[in-house]
């Protein structure tokens, strides 16, 4: 049986996740907009225009994995709040 507690803590969890995805889809959407300042940033450092292009592929693609793994992490969060919700409702019912 879930706890008043349990379903409190479960659902500040799924709004955690809920946040730092969306604050995460913003610097993503930021992240596209700002390609070729980045890549001149970089090239102000030295680096050849490939090997800056390279460098933003890598990052852009780091922080997509982070934001999979956020999504997943909201999933799951989800996931447990509904249980502890379905049993809480059962030992209502």
């Amino acid at each position: 049986m879930a706890t008043e507690e349990e379903l409190r803590a479960a659902q500040a969890r799924v709004a955690g996740a809920q946040q730092q995805l969306a604050l995460a889809a913003k610097g993503w959407q930021l992240l596209g907009r700002s390609r070729a300042a980045f890549i001149g940033s970089l090239r102000h450092t030295g680096l050849s225009y490939a090997h800056a292009q390279i460098k933003f592929d890598d990052f852009a693609e780091e922080q997509r994995r982070l934001y999979e793994n956020l999504t997943e992490a909201l999933q799951a969060a989800q996931r447990d709040y509904d249980a502890l919700q379905a049993q809480a409702d059962a030992s209502h019912g």
